[in-house]
């Protein structure tokens, strides 16, 4: 019996026990629960005083992210933030009343905080209980939210306009679609020019569908460019695919298709994508030379020829062409047996390569030794001592006499830089 009581007396010690510790947890969280809804009071009584708003979202801030608090109090919490920050922005406005000194950048900060602030409120309160008020907030400041913007463009601080420029944007329920069309396009070009292609991608979409048919193609180079640096090849490659067809005289993407084809080994693929785009419109130069490319690639050098004077004739300057009509000429003589066709094959390739180095002199390890070999083989005394002198200039090395011209890959130009370096009218 004895034993017995001292059985449940224990037992009871430790249920004791357990409940004295389960009253503190809940007298800790309790706890809690006031220390928030104090400084929630904080921040309204700051509101209403207009006085120790930047202190009271310093503290209320570090309450979010550290009290174990429920997600409809955190909406709140949010929206107190930007009230202060809407307490900050009247007093600065009455600065600029009174004609007093105004720190531009810090009125504007308080604008894209109001903005930040008001949308984490409604992305937490799943009732609605403060989207109407987050709403008000955020119209009264729509016009000033754009021109935050602008200041920071007009100072070509990228980094510092684009996150006005997506507030804006992402706060979207009605608005002019021009209006739209212009800051969804800045967004993009705040991101391109700041290197952030995320920036780019998250609202290049919209830039796009809203431009003009004129404006759109170099809005599209901005999302594969986008695209291309952060890894995702095969949405890059599928854009350029898309892209060649929808715009035929943007060379970006055709270039930069071509150029994935030949970099990827896929020399039939883009044999084939030229040839459709020239039955279509023979009269584009860059079809006919990225064929040549392919051709040379495939070392089928009597189609490489063909492509070249194709490409020659409707453009005559393209050194590039010019090039690949001499060394297939010349790789043809090399490999040729029948003394008199080789004969015909070096003279035929002497004029292109003469042309490769009269459009670009100073590149002498590109036609140095192509132009070494021809003078050498038709017993051009006086052009071939030049050339001689110019090599042993450049310390090149010299192939032997039979061996087939061995050249780098030639690589698919890179079309010119498009990114917009002055600002229109906004």
């Amino acid at each position: 019996m004895m034993l017995k009581t001292g059985i449940y007396n224990t037992f009871f010690c430790i249920a004791a026990f357990v409940l004295f510790l389960c009253c503190g947890n809940l007298e800790v969280h309790a706890q809690k629960q006031v220390s928030f809804k104090k400084r929630i009071r904080e921040g309204y009584t700051a509101v209403s005083k207009k006085t120790g708003q930047e202190a009271i979202e310093v503290i209320l801030l570090d309450s979010l992210s550290n009290a174990k608090i429920d997600i409809s109090q955190k909406a709140e919490g949010y929206y107190v933030c930007a009230l202060l920050q809407q307490s900050i922005n009247e007093s600065l406005n009455m600065q600029a009343y009174l004609k007093q000194n105004l720190d531009t950048v810090k009125f504007y900060n308080t604008i894209l905080s109001i903005y930040q602030y008001s949308l984490k409120s409604d992305s937490l309160d799943l009732k609605g209980k403060y989207a109407q008020k987050n709403r008000k907030l955020r119209t009264s400041h729509r016009p000033n939210i754009f021109g935050g913007g602008k200041f920071m463009l007009q100072k070509s601080r990228w980094s510092d306009a684009y996150p006005y420029f997506d507030v804006y944007l992402r706060s979207l329920t009605e608005d002019n679609v021009s209006t739209v069309s212009k800051v969804a396009y800045w967004a993009v070009v705040c991101g391109m020019n700041s290197n952030k292609p995320h920036h780019v991608l998250a609202h290049v979409d919209t830039a796009i569908r809203l431009a003009k048919p004129s404006e759109k193609a170099p809005l599209v180079e901005y999302k594969a460019r986008s695209l291309a640096e952060i890894g995702d090849s095969t949405a890059f490659v599928d854009l350029l695919e898309e892209s060649v067809d929808s715009f035929p005289g943007y060379g970006y993407f055709f270039l930069n298709l071509m150029d994935y084809y030949q970099n990827h080994n896929m020399i039939e693929r883009g044999i084939h994508r030229t040839d459709s785009l020239m039955q279509a419109d023979s009269d584009r130069t860059m079809y006919w030379f990225a064929h040549s490319m392919f051709a040379l690639a495939q070392q089928d050098y009597a189609r490489c020829v063909d492509m070249s004077e194709e490409c020659i004739k409707r453009d005559s300057a393209n050194v590039d062409a010019h090039y690949n009509k001499g060394i297939s000429l010349l790789n043809m003589a090399l490999a040729e047996d029948d003394a008199p066709t080789r004969n015909s094959l070096y003279r035929r390739a002497l004029e292109p390569m003469e042309k490769v180095r009269e459009l670009s002199p100073d590149k002498v390890s590109r036609w140095g030794t192509p132009l070494y070999r021809i003078y050498l083989y038709l017993n051009m005394g006086n052009k071939f001592e030049e050339i001689d002198r110019l090599l042993n200039q450049q310390q090149s090395d010299l192939p032997s006499s039979r061996q087939s011209v061995s050249q780098p890959r030639e690589q698919i130009p890179a079309s010119n830089e498009v990114l917009v370096k002055r600002l229109p009218d906004m």
